[in-house]
């Protein structure tokens, strides 16, 4: 992978340059103090490791700069005859060559060092960034496909049993759809439906027992076959054989209950009626357990 800017893994500005005059300025200082004792020995040895430091946090300018103001100041101050620049002999060019000679090694050693790891952190950001792209793309993917396989299960349900479908809501999305006819049928008003939702046309009981499909804190109902008593017109109330499904979307449940007897719920009208006579004996017989199978 080309990577173009892992030479500019130092921070950019002018305040790189004055930290190294810093850092030359303290290497002066600590060779100063210890001039009683090293005398003239060691004379650019603070200032090599001050330009090795500079290298390591600023980078190859103001190492260089560190550098190239190290050698006067060392040379002056360190190497004998002490403060005297009128005479430069083998012994200050010996100095200076060895300084520039290990110095510069370390600086570019370092340079390099630097910036190979600025290259590898760059490419571990690529490498981090296109990793999450090919995560939100697979998410979007499995996100399209549930919705893809979700569609075709409702469609194909909702196709299979339109006619008996008289009640299909999403809590989490606050939708709620009650069939007109099945409403008229049960007497009770627009208002009312539409203040209480399906509650509204079942006895309390049989309320409760689904507060589930209502509440998301209540325990759900299990699906499939349900005995429901909804209100009719003369007030009363009549037993339904209904089956309730579940359909588990990304944006919540979608919860379907269905006449489990009859072709139709368009008029609706009594259980007995909603069952051809051929069947009615069928109907009556079969099993439904009260509380939900």
């Amino acid at each position: 992978m080309d990577i173009r800017n892992a030479r500019r893994w130092a921070e950019p500005g002018a305040k790189r340059y004055v930290g190294a005059l810093m850092v030359v300025f303290a290497a002066f200082l600590f060779r100063s103090l210890l001039h009683p004792v090293l005398d003239h020995s060691m004379p650019g040895i603070f200032f090599a490791c001050a330009v090795i430091i500079v290298e390591f946090v600023w980078g190859l300018g103001p190492a260089l700069m560190a550098m190239v103001i190290s050698i006067p100041i060392f040379d002056f101050f360190f190497v004998p005859p002490f403060r005297d620049i009128a005479m430069v002999d083998r012994r200050d060019v010996m100095i200076v060559t060895g300084f520039l000679t290990v110095t510069p090694l370390a600086v570019v050693l370092i340079e390099r060092l630097r910036r190979a790891q600025y290259r590898a952190e760059l490419i571990a950001e690529v490498a981090q960034t296109r990793y999450e792209m090919l995560l939100r793309a697979e998410n979007e993917r499995m996100v399209l496909s549930d919705s893809v396989q979700l569609g075709n299960a409702l469609m194909t349900y909702l196709t299979k049993h339109l006619d008996t479908i008289f009640y299909l809501a999403n809590p989490t999305t606050h939708y709620e759809f009650i069939d007109e006819h099945f409403r008229r049928a049960t007497g009770v008003t627009p208002e009312i439906v539409k203040r209480d939702g399906l509650r509204a046309l079942l006895h309390p009981e049989d309320a409760q027992r689904l507060a589930g499909l209502f509440n998301p804190e209540a325990p759900r109902p299990q699906h499939g076959a349900h005995n429901l008593r909804m209100l009719s017109r003369d007030g009363g109330y009549e037993m339904f054989a209904c089956e309730l499904q579940y359909f588990q979307a990304h944006l919540g449940t979608y919860v379907i209950l269905r006449l489990h007897s009859g072709p139709a719920v368009r008029p609706v009208t009594p259980l007995h009626t909603l069952t051809p006579a051929a069947n009615a004996r069928e109907v009556i017989e079969t099993p439904v357990v009260s509380g939900g199978v």
